[in-house]
């Protein structure tokens, strides 16, 4: 879900009200965007940001 919020140009995603339930929220979503970005070939957030608008 973060990623595609990123490749539709969000340069933030928030997971602020999932710590209420599972306090590692966070550091799961960026284990897991990292993972992600690495298999998609993206090098780093900032080039995804936008990926699903071509320039």
């Amino acid at each position: 879900d973060a990623l595609e919020l990123i490749a539709a140009g969000a340069t933030a995603v928030q997971v602020g009200t999932a710590t209420f339930n599972d306090p590692l929220a966070a550091v799961r979503v960026r284990d897991e965007l990292a993972a992600e970005l690495a298999t998609r070939g993206y090098a780093s957030v900032r080039d995804a940001v936008g990926a699903a608008h071509p320039r």
